[in-house]
């Protein structure tokens, strides 16, 4: 029997803002401080900068779900 990983299996996952920051953070920092190929997968960098892309999204999202738009006289919308 091969080793072959299980392509058809998915999770989700869920993060608040705060865990979705944390995470960019980490990412950003994993990034910066990869030893690059060979000492580590090429494709290791390009999961890492695909996931922190889909982070900034998730922060994008966030701020336009979040927002809170104001009338000319400074006082909040009501939606």
């Amino acid at each position: 029997m091969k080793d072959e990983p299980n392509t058809e299996w998915e999770s989700q996952l869920h993060l608040n803002i705060q865990a979705v920051n944390s995470l960019s953070e980490l990412l950003t920092y994993f990034i910066k401080m990869w030893p690059g190929s060979p000492a580590r997968p090429p494709e290791e960098q390009e999961f890492a900068q695909t996931l922190l892309e889909c982070m900034n999204r998730l922060k994008l999202e966030h701020s336009f779900d979040c927002l809170d738009v104001k009338n000319d006289d400074g006082n909040s919308k009501e939606t």
